[in-house]
This record gives C-alpha cells, sequence and structure tokens, in this order.
C-alpha cells in the first residue's frame, strides 16, 4: 500500500507549538495550494486549505523558522480520524508532515539554511 503525498504552497497563519502532555511537540499549520485549474466561471485559480500537523524536529523548525505567508513544500501522508461530536461521527482528513522544504521564507535565508543544517530534527 502506499500513502504519499507532496504539497507546495504558502502559510496561512504564524506557525505555533503545542506541547502534548507527554512531552510532544506540535506544530499544526494549514496550507493554501493552489488549484491547477482555473474556475471557468470567474477565470480564477481556486486555492485548497490543507491542515498539516508537524511533529518533534520539524516541528521546531517551523516554529523557528517560518511566517505567514512564507512558501513551503511539505511530504507526508494522509491520516483520517473519528470523532464524536454530540453524538455525531464526524471524519477528518489532515496531513501528517514527514519533512518540510523552505522555498520562500521572509526571513533571513542564508542564516536559515546554516541552522537548519545544524539542528537535530529528531529531538
Amino acid at each position: 500500500m502506499l500513502n504519499n503525498v507532496i504539497l507546495v504552497g504558502r502559510i496561512t497563519d504564524t506557525p505555533r507549538i503545542h506541547d502534548l502532555e507527554d512531552g510532544t511537540k506540535v506544530c499544526n499549520i494549514t496550507l493554501a495550494v493552489t488549484k491547477p485549474f482555473k474556475n471557468q466561471t470567474t477565470g480564477e485559480y481556486g486555492v485548497d486549505f490543507i491542515p498539516i500537523s508537524l511533529w518533534q524536529g520539524s516541528a521546531a523548525i517551523t516554529q523557528r523558522w517560518c511566517e505567514k505567508g512564507d512558501i513551503v513544500g511539505i511530504k507526508g501522508r494522509i491520516s483520517t480520524r473519528v470523532s464524536d461530536v454530540k453524538g455525531v461521527n464526524v471524519h477528518t482528513l489532515e496531513v501528517i508532515g514527514e519533512r518540510i522544504v523552505f522555498i520562500s521564507l521572509k526571513s533571513n535565508q542564508e542564516q536559515v539554511s546554516e541552522d537548519v543544517e545544524d539542528e537535530d530534527i529528531n529531538e
């Protein structure tokens, strides 16, 4: 079986890390990804807003270097879960980011590439 996804898009909000009770770090971002075709009515490209969860080292690096509007590439896998909301099963789909690539950052890119190479993303 194969569950792989590659996305390139803009981060829609400033990344924030959340520490779970067991000490695990997670950074939830939304990636705005332009659709590859134009809307026939408006003549404009649409956008998909895709939720992505980054964990541990990837979460820390993303929160440290990325801002709203930065363009990144994400390699990951699709994950689903079911939650009970007032007696109704709600199905949720998200991407679990396994790797992030900085394509266009607003911050100092030379410093980013040097520091990212030195960091241990498997913390």
